[in-house]
């Protein structure tokens, strides 16, 4: 049963804005801030008057099930970028017993809102938005397509952003002269004083025969004696 009916709806012609008369419904566009910086993010706003018995179909239903939703489809350019999908404000619900399913729907008001980042200096906002209104007294349904344009945005252009560079003074920076000079010039460590007992010669000469030794054959046995004397009086003069 949908399948005929959406079929049917197909086949009624979409009537030009500027062509129809008496149009059960008014269209106002806005933007949400016209002075913007470079990557800002706006929204377009679209609000509509609906007359008395006619209701229109919101965008937040299953668009398979037969109605045409509310939707929009904008022109590319790179002056802008679409982010989300387009929201709608206040729709009501109710299960459609033509359709077999549950629709949303606007009566008297209803509002749209479209996030939009902002790319370049003077974007150009084209756009087509297809909907369709209905009246179930008169059981007419009238699908429509109205073109929507935004250009009056003023956009401040944001220089890239890089990284400061090093400051000198938070680098240690090592001077290698002193590295070299402490390389060349070590510390010298100076080793202890040994006070040595001086003696004449005479006196050393005495302490000569004490040590030496022989043997029973006259042989001289003080080699190891000399070993010590020299150890420990090795300083004397």
């Amino acid at each position: 049963m949908r399948f005929l009916v959406a079929l049917i709806l197909l086949l009624i012609p979409i009537v030009s804005v500027n062509a129809q008369t008496g149009k059960p419904i008014k269209w106002s566009t806005s933007i949400s801030k016209t002075e913007v910086k470079q990557g800002d993010i706006v929204e377009i706003i679209m609000k509509a008057e609906i007359k008395p018995d006619w209701y229109l179909y919101s965008s937040d239903f299953d668009p398979e099930l037969g109605p045409t939703v509310t939707s929009i489809l904008f022109d590319v350019d790179d002056s802008y970028k679409i982010i989300n999908s387009l929201k709608p404000f206040g729709a009501k619900e109710k299960y459609d017993s033509l359709w077999e399913g549950k629709v949303r729907y606007f009566t008297k008001n209803a509002e749209f809102r479209q996030e939009i980042k902002i790319l370049r200096k003077n974007p150009v906002i084209k756009a087509r938005l297809y909907y369709q209104v209905c009246n179930d007294k008169v059981g007419k349904c009238i699908p429509y397509e109205e073109e929507v344009f935004f250009d009056n945005i003023k956009v401040e252009l944001v220089e890239s952003i890089q990284k400061d560079p090093i400051k000198t003074d938070e680098v240690k920076v090592i001077d290698p002269s002193k590295v070299i000079k402490r390389i060349d010039s070590p510390k010298i460590l100076k080793r202890p004083e040994v006070k040595v007992e001086k003696l004449s010669l005479q006196e050393l000469e005495a302490e000569k025969e004490k040590l030496i030794s022989k043997d029973n054959n006259g042989k001289d046995l003080s080699v190891e004696q000399l070993k010590e004397f020299v150890q420990k009086y090795g300083g004397s003069k």
